[in-house]
């Protein structure tokens, strides 16, 4: 059985997506870049956790009153200066990630300076406090305790080297638990021939929850690729969805066709509100697959509905993408449905 024949079938399992012949569908919510060329690591891994794409699993935040009594003139006060806080603004369609990556500081500082307790439900309009980056995790007061991570597999990862020099690692999230988890991270770490630990960073999957049996694409961009042989990619954080599932709304994708459009890979479809409240707005995550079953790109939009979309009404949606490889042999999508608009 191929890994694109076992990850419909996963797919079609943990959400009853209907599925078209030519293509598959896998559950739960981006990214892409220019092509560049497919970097393979050592042969040998260095450590037991490594993967390489041919060796992955199957797809699978007084009043005073009286008369005051005089105090004596304070001695003259030098101020101290400190820095006018930066404060953005969140957008529409802005991640945590992505405004820590303009700013240059840590998802997980960023997170904290906010008291950020789900990086994934941001409200346009929120202002959100820039930590300095000189600012230390032991200075931020009131640290969010990270949860012991639920077991989450990854699968089908690569690596794919851009033409200005930026190394992208991309890769699958896949919830081998029995419940909806949320807050999915993944930490990915790249070693040098001898074994020693060169670089590492940590992203979020790009679907918001992911059911059991589902998996979520996940791209993480390291903006100076260093020279490197193996690497391992570890799920850091992973918490049980709990109340946090009834803000979403199941959807059901059908119709669905994709193929190459120009220079992009162009994907259509359907989507089905199977559910029972109105959706204001619906994620589509589309990930492309090469041969091999390893991760090559994917894109995330979202699609607002001013009147929202009630349970049972349809909606057709494309999506355009670039993939890292020339045409993608496979490809899947999620659509994850919100019960507000944000």
């Amino acid at each position: 059985m191929s890994p694109g024949q076992h990850g419909k079938r996963m797919f079609h399992q943990a959400l009853n997506i209907e599925r078209s012949p030519s293509i598959f569908l896998i559950g739960i919510a981006v990214l892409l870049t220019a092509c560049g060329n497919v970097i393979t690591p050592a042969p040998t891994p260095l450590f037991p956790s490594e993967m390489t794409p041919t060796e992955s699993s199957d797809r699978p935040m007084y009043r005073p009153t009286g008369t005051p009594v005089p105090l004596p003139p304070p001695d003259t006060a030098t101020p101290t200066i400190t820095a006018t806080p930066v404060v953005h603004i969140v957008q529409q369609g802005d991640t945590l990630q992505a405004i820590a990556f303009d700013y240059g500081v840590g998802v997980d500082v960023l997170q904290r300076a906010n008291g950020i307790e789900n990086p994934q439900l941001l409200q346009v309009g929120q202002q959100l406090v820039i930590p300095l980056r000189e600012e230390s995790e032991e200075s931020m007061p009131g640290l969010l305790p990270t949860p012991t991570p639920q077991p989450v597999q990854v699968q089908n990862a690569a690596f794919y080297k851009t033409p200005v020099g930026s190394l992208w690692g991309l890769g699958e999230v896949a919830n081998t638990t029995n419940i909806t988890l949320t807050n999915v991270q993944v930490k990915v770490t790249l070693f040098d021939a001898a074994g020693d630990p060169v670089t590492e960073d940590d992203i979020f999957a790009a679907a918001d929850l992911v059911p059991p049996g589902a998996s979520s694409p996940f791209g993480l961009l390291f903006t100076t690729a260093p020279d490197w042989a193996s690497y391992q990619m570890t799920v850091v954080r992973a918490d049980g969805a709990g109340g946090l599932a009834d803000a979403y709304v199941p959807m059901s994708v059908i119709e669905v066709d994709g193929g190459p459009a120009e220079s992009q890979f162009r994907v259509n479809g359907i989507m089905k509100h199977v559910g029972t409240a109105t959706a204001k707005s619906v994620d589509i995550i589309v990930t492309t697959y090469n041969a091999q079953g390893a991760v090559t790109g994917f894109r995330q939009e979202t699609v607002s509905f001013e009147e929202g979309l009630t349970p049972g009404a349809t909606s057709a949606f494309t999506v355009f993408l670039t993939a890292h490889e020339e045409s993608p042999d496979d490809f899947s999508v999620i659509a994850l449905g919100r019960v507000s608009g944000t």
